[in-house]
């Protein structure tokens, strides 16, 4: 009886060793790397939960995440090796090439124009913008993009018929149309509504831009992709659930988007969560017809543009792997 109880207990004993060894090497497995995202804004909200909700971890990452103001400071840190996978635009990665770096976006968060062109009260059309200041956030960002494409299409020359200033990031711009020191700017929640309260108007809606254009993906460098792909993939899986639970999840998303945006407002917050609900991709493909878009936009103060191809800017083979797996069907089916 006795040696009955002895056995038991070295057993119990036993079992809550292993059971704590395999905790210990759960958590020392994970691969910890630094990410940097460029946008307080609900075109990133899947990536806030992703965060929050731990699903990076489910995927054996402990990701460091950080916030940048800027897609050229976002690619100075990466081309700088501080950070492993950053969130930008399309043309900051066709931009940064140009320059040698080797940056490739492995997955599409957001494939068009995601703002809102709001501007001052006595702005009735684009075309009364002639001779005044308007804001991006900076050059050769998705809102710089944004921006020139929606001023030559109403007939203005960009820089020369309007002056473009850079304001940092969604809260400078906000701040610069509260104090009136620009006239318009390509707009997303939570600043947009602090440009509304303030008596601005929304002149253009996201989606009667027209345009398939790479706003926001993942970001990589191509040496980092061919040694590290796991990781990529892993990174892709997590922030894809993200994705799904933005949808399913509605109050767990405010949360999240709530901790990310240091605010409680719930105008805020369901501005924010319907915006990403309203232009996250729900598979992040990519297209090369996107990246021919701001090649030809490029092209024309960048003669040596034409020599590039669509296809050396992304690399959509890791989303297509998932794709093939069916993980996409599985996490949305859930």
């Amino acid at each position: 009886m006795q040696s009955n109880k002895i056995i038991k207990f070295c057993f119990t004993l036993v079992l809550g060793l292993l059971i704590s060894w395999e905790h210990v090497y759960a958590q020392s497995a994970l691969e910890r790397i630094n990410a940097i995202y460029a946008s307080l804004a609900g075109d990133h909200a899947a990536l806030y939960v992703a965060q929050e909700l731990g699903l990076f971890r489910k995927y054996g990452l402990d990701v460091n995440l950080s916030y940048t103001a800027g897609a050229a400071q976002v690619i100075q840190t990466m081309m700088a090796g501080e950070n492993q996978i950053a969130t930008a635009g399309g043309s900051g990665v066709v931009d940064a090439d140009f320059g040698g770096a080797d940056l490739v976006a492995v997955a599409g968060m957001v494939n068009m124009p995601a703002f809102y062109i709001v501007v001052q009260p006595e702005i009735k059309s684009i075309q009364d913008l002639r001779g005044k200041p308007v804001g991006i956030t900076r050059f050769g960002s998705s809102t710089d993009f944004t921006m020139r494409y929606i001023l030559k299409k109403a007939g203005l020359e960009p820089d020369k018929d309007v002056p473009l200033l850079q304001m940092g990031g969604q809260p400078e711009l906000a701040a610069g149309i509260e104090a009136r020191r620009i006239f318009a700017a390509p707009m997303t929640p939570p600043a947009l509504q602090k440009t509304l309260k303030a008596g601005a108007r929304i002149q253009i809606p996201p989606k009667t831009i027209g345009l398939s254009f790479p706003h926001v993906g993942i970001v990589v460098r191509k040496s980092y992709l061919a040694a590290h792909r796991q990781i990529v993939k892993n990174f892709i899986a997590g922030y894809s659930e993200g994705v799904a639970m933005l949808q399913k999840d509605k109050e767990g998303s405010k949360k999240a988007i709530g901790k990310f945006l240091h605010t409680d407002d719930p105008e805020v917050l369901e501005a924010s969560w319907q915006f990403g609900v309203d232009v996250i991709e729900r598979i992040p493909n990519l297209d090369p017809e996107m990246f021919k878009l701001v090649l030809e936009d490029r092209a024309q103060t960048r003669p040596e543009a034409k020599k590039f191809k669509p296809e050396q800017f992304f690399d959509d083979s890791v989303v297509k792997e998932l794709e093939k797996e069916g993980f996409f069907k599985k996490i949305f089916a859930r």
